[in-house]
């Protein structure tokens, strides 16, 4: 299954372009004697809108289930460059997702993904998703659900048989 969120880049560059554009105003305005000088709250809007983008985080997010691997990919074209941790893929086989963790704070979504590496230990990974529709989480969901291993058998081994209480022996 593939989840593609990009079509929200273009919304965000019209959003930081008007949050630019009354910042520049402000700035404008404030040069010139007589001139309407209460409009500082041309400035702070747009400060307050670039601040908003920038918590929200990536606006890219691909997800691809298809084939032996898993794939998760974050990117902004705007702020990737300025903020490094934007720019996130991982990349590892079905076998080794132990369990995910959706979180979800004020506009904000993130997933935490569970792998078992190698030496038996367990990594954590964290992308923000906040850019996904309710449908693109619950299919996000569902497909992580498929493969994660946690909870599977109730963490008992594939072979043991358990009692159900008030069973005698």
């Amino acid at each position: 299954m593939k989840i593609n969120s990009n079509p929200y880049s273009k919304i965000n560059l019209v959003i930081l372009s008007v949050a630019l554009l009354a910042i520049l105003t402000d700035f404008v305005l404030s040069f010139f004697q007589g001139s309407f000088t209460d409009a500082w709250w041309l400035g702070l809007g747009g400060l307050l809108i670039i601040l908003f983008l920038i918590y929200r985080g990536p606006n890219e997010f691909k997800y691809d289930s298809e084939g032996e691997v898993l794939n998760f990919t974050s990117a902004d074209k705007l702020w990737g460059r300025l903020i490094r941790s934007y720019n996130k893929h991982y990349e590892f086989p079905k076998r080794r997702l132990h369990g995910y963790k959706m979180t979800h704070i004020l506009f904000r979504r993130r997933l935490i993904i569970y792998i078992k590496s190698r030496s038996g230990g367990i990594k954590e990974r964290s992308m923000l998703v906040s850019y996904l529709s309710g449908s693109q989480i619950k299919s996000l969901e569902n497909s992580l659900k498929k493969y994660s291993h946690r909870g599977k058998n109730d963490g008992r081994k594939s072979g043991s048989k358990s009692r159900k209480s008030g069973e005698q022996s």
